[in-house]
């Protein structure tokens, strides 16, 4: 059973208002490399921390915790809360959706043209086909939409 003890934390940037989103991760550090382990942990911390910087997030809290009770590795418990990113990919999302909808029936619609001028069987064939393109197309748009959509978005 894990035992954790807080080694390391840190409270930046606390009048930080807006979004904020968290990042929990675990490591582990087996037998040979475990003297100055816990340097090791904070060097992973800080690099993770100067990406998030790189990146243009602003730090605000975190934390490292150990848990030594293994006998064979050192386990480590890394939280790291940021600004949330200034992108709204809800709103990216739904715009590329869009996009693909009106590139869908442009191209249906031009389809269904062709099919218009061939006549006979070929363009009733053809106008079947681009109804069923319109309903897979849609179909796809609308899964895509809400199998990518954010989660409270």
């Amino acid at each position: 059973m894990a035992n954790w003890e807080l080694v390391y934390e840190s409270k930046l940037n606390q009048g930080y208002q807006g979004k904020a989103e968290q990042c929990d991760y675990t490591l582990k550090i087996n037998l040979p490399d475990q003297l100055g382990s816990r340097s090791q942990a904070k060097e992973g911390l800080y690099a993770h921390i100067e990406e998030l910087q790189k990146q243009g997030s602003i730090v605000l809290e975190y934390y490292l915790w150990e848990d030594s009770s293994a006998t064979f590795t050192t386990d480590y418990y890394v939280r790291i809360v940021a600004s949330a990113s200034p992108i709204v990919w809800s709103i990216i999302i739904v715009a590329t959706l869009v996009l693909l909808g009106l590139i869908a029936f442009w191209t249906i619609k031009e389809i269904r043209k062709i099919a218009e001028y061939l006549g006979g069987a070929a363009g009733k064939t053809i106008a079947s086909i681009t109804t069923a393109l319109a309903v897979i197309t849609v179909a796809t748009v609308a899964g895509i939409y809400l199998v990518r959509k954010p989660k409270g978005g």
